[in-house]
């Protein structure tokens, strides 16, 4: 008998990937250092509501996070634009 995996994306249970571990647990870390100390806590609180939306899923049928959707916008923003102008020559004149 063979164990197969329906999708190559390594799962934890039924929507939870290793990319969402790999996101989620520097975000929870970095807040339980800031909230460690009294004049950060502030800050921590921002930071850490900033991550758990970033973790919201937009599809749970593909599986997408918010913090992939947030990428490709980052992405689409500061991608190189260069355009180029031809000018047509008027051929009456």
């Amino acid at each position: 008998m063979y164990i197969t995996i329906r999708s190559v994306r390594k799962t934890l249970g039924k929507y939870v990937e290793m990319q969402d571990l790999y996101v989620g647990l520097p975000i929870l870390f970095i807040f339980l250092i800031l909230f460690s100390f009294t004049s950060f806590k502030l800050f921590a609180l921002v930071f850490f509501t900033i991550g758990a939306f970033l973790m919201i899923p937009i599809s749970v049928s593909k599986k997408n996070r918010m913090y992939k959707v947030f990428g490709m916008l980052i992405l689409y923003l500061f991608r190189v634009k260069d355009f180029t102008y031809e000018r047509e020559e008027n051929s009456n004149g």
